[in-house]
């Protein structure tokens, strides 16, 4: 009688054993649906939270944006005005005590140039004119304060 109670015992232990298991595998499998699930509420409950943040918090931001963009283009304006103070003073004043001719001082010599040109024609010629007046100027003017907002022209020796 032993060894027929043996294999039902067993048999029925199995069986439980299986049942039991297949039951902790539709649990493991419950479980982790259950998870997926509370995973995507909370990830859309975020997800909403983190927009309603982000447009309560946007004039803030927008704002301090702003003042951050005013005071950069400051500071670049400051440090530009002050890098046109050191070239203006390391290499434009220096420039003021050569005496170099300016662009008016060329229209006005290219004017004389012109009317010594017609006087030389004419006197070549035979139609003799009067001597233009002399200009009232002297002929060495002294070191005059350039435009230092325009670079001086370049005189070639070759003219």
């Amino acid at each position: 009688m032993g060894k027929t109670l043996t294999p039902l015992i067993d048999r029925v232990s199995n069986e439980q054993l299986l049942v039991k298991a297949r039951e902790s595998v539709r649990k493991l499998w419950l479980c982790g649906l259950g998870a997926y699930s509370l995973a995507t509420k909370s990830g859309v409950r975020t997800f909403d939270s983190l927009i309603r943040e982000g447009q309560a918090i946007r004039p803030k931001a927008r704002q301090q944006i702003e003042e951050k963009s005013v005071e950069l283009m400051n500071n670049a304006s400051a440090t530009l005005q002050r890098s046109e103070q050191l070239v203006k003073e390391r290499f434009l004043r220096p420039l003021d005590f050569v005496l170099l001719a300016t662009r008016r001082d060329i229209e006005q010599l290219s004017l004389r140039v012109i009317q010594l040109s017609a006087e030389v024609h004419s006197l070549a010629t035979g139609k003799a004119k009067p001597m233009a007046k002399p200009l009232n100027k002297p002929a060495i003017r002294p070191a005059a304060k350039t435009d230092t907002t325009q670079a001086p022209p370049m005189i070639s020796s070759a003219a």
